[in-house]
């Protein structure tokens, strides 16, 4: 479930001095925001791009140094960030906020919304401490200007916990998340959109600690509200059914879960496309249930199309491609499919090894997936440096993690989701 800067409502001014000869361009530059942040809540990200483009063409003319250009290379990175492309986002993220300090000063609310896309980014490439240093900023200004128990408060406490339950510090995040919670639910109300999703995150939390039964009716929860608000066939809501399906995999309960997950790939298809990246996290999860019950046929083609839409969407160097590889690649695997299998490994590895940001827990992963089948080729002595290659890694984990006084684990089964 993702809820970010891409439902944010922005305002404009609307006021024209004179004869002002920017007013054309204003409001060029509005149309193609408003259809930006369209095409972005339908996940047409494509178009988003090119609208966004051209409200920046429009903003450097109208105030080259001014809001209106900050508020465009925001949502250019925002477009960005989603199809994976962090060099790029990042650029766009520190221009914005660079604007933004100079034009707001570096302790008002639009500063901290620059402040939250950082954040944001740096969490989704493992990089913990400078997004937790970025979100306590953020929260620090948010609770100066809004005060310490307002919703935008709030959403910055999320996005903190966001950050300790990726590094599993579920101890510094449960308080910080029933915190957030506890402000929602009384200024927005149990049943609103941005208290579901931090309920769902909570419910992230004890799906990854094996605290199922406490994390179902959260999720349950959360789809009838998403239900409710949104109806039944809304991406947010096919997020919850992926979330809920999880659940049921964990508990070996496949039947329960096949039927929300190809739902949830049902509803993707139908409101965001085939080709969308939701629609193919959704097969790959679903392919992942058939793999651990044998149905290795149902699985291939899952795969198979999962890994051509991150190709086309996010570009064949993405670690998310990378991910859909090894998943693929243990199919084989499983099948006896050694060659096929080795080729993809090799693939996924030099993706990972070349990718700016990366899931790092994948990445030791897939090298001790490929060292086992490397023992079962009888080739020993190459299985034993990607196993030291993976044990390097897990090290220099362990140790970021004690230097927070935290012991290193396996990544969270659920993908936890920020909030703006």
């Amino acid at each position: 479930m993702n809820m970010r800067s891409n439902a944010r409502v922005l305002t404009i001014g609307l006021a024209c001095v004179g004869l002002f000869s920017g007013c054309a361009e204003d409001h060029r530059w509005r149309s193609a925001m408003d259809e930006g942040n369209s095409a972005m809540r339908s996940g047409d990200y494509t178009h988003a791009e090119e609208s966004f483009v051209a409200a920046r063409k429009e903003a450097e003319v109208l105030d080259p140094q001014g809001k209106r250009l900050a508020d465009t290379l925001s949502q250019l990175g925002e477009v960005n960030r989603e199809l994976g492309r962090y060099p790029r986002a990042e650029a766009l993220f520190q221009e914005a906020l660079a604007i933004r300090e100079r034009v707001y000063g570096p302790t008002q609310a639009e500063t901290a919304a620059s402040l939250t896309d950082l954040g944001e980014l740096y969490r989704l490439q493992g990089l913990f401490t400078q997004a937790e240093a970025l979100h306590q900023r953020a929260k620090e200004i948010r609770e100066k200007v809004f005060g310490p128990d307002h919703n935008k408060t709030a959403e910055s406490l999320n996005n903190i916990a966001v950050v300790y339950q990726d590094q599993r510090r579920f101890s510094d995040a449960e308080p910080v998340l029933q915190r957030a919670l506890a402000i929602l639910e009384k200024q927005l109300g149990p049943e609103h959109s941005l208290t579901a999703i931090t309920r769902d995150n909570l419910a992230k939390m004890y799906q990854a600690q094996g605290q199922h039964a406490r994390a179902m009716p959260l999720y349950q929860r959360a789809l009838t509200i998403h239900e409710k608000a949104f109806g039944p066939n809304h991406p947010i809501v096919a997020r919850n059914l992926e979330n809920l399906a999880d659940t049921y995999r964990a508990q070996n309960q496949y039947p329960q879960a096949e039927v929300l997950y190809q739902r949830a790939v049902s509803i993707f298809r139908k409101s965001i496309g085939s080709d969308h990246v939701d629609t193919a996290e959704a097969m790959s999860r679903l392919g992942q249930l058939y793999e651990l019950q044998g149905l290795y046929s149902q699985a291939e083609p899952l795969f198979q199309q999962a890994i051509a839409i991150r190709e086309k969407q996010q570009g064949a160097d993405n670690p998310q491609v990378a991910g859909e590889l090894k998943n693929l690649a243990s199919l084989y695997q499983s099948q006896n499919k050694l060659e096929q299998s080795e080729d993809l490994y090799k693939q996924a590895l030099v993706i990972y090894e070349q990718a700016v940001g990366y899931d790092r827990e994948a990445y030791v992963k897939t090298l001790k997936n490929y060292a086992s089948l490397l023992r079962r080729r009888q080739r020993s002595g190459e299985a034993e440096r990607l196993e030291e290659r993976a044990k390097s890694v897990l090290k220099r984990l362990s140790l970021e993690s004690q230097s927070q006084g935290k012991t290193a684990a396996d990544v969270p089964l659920a993908p936890v989701s920020p909030v703006p």
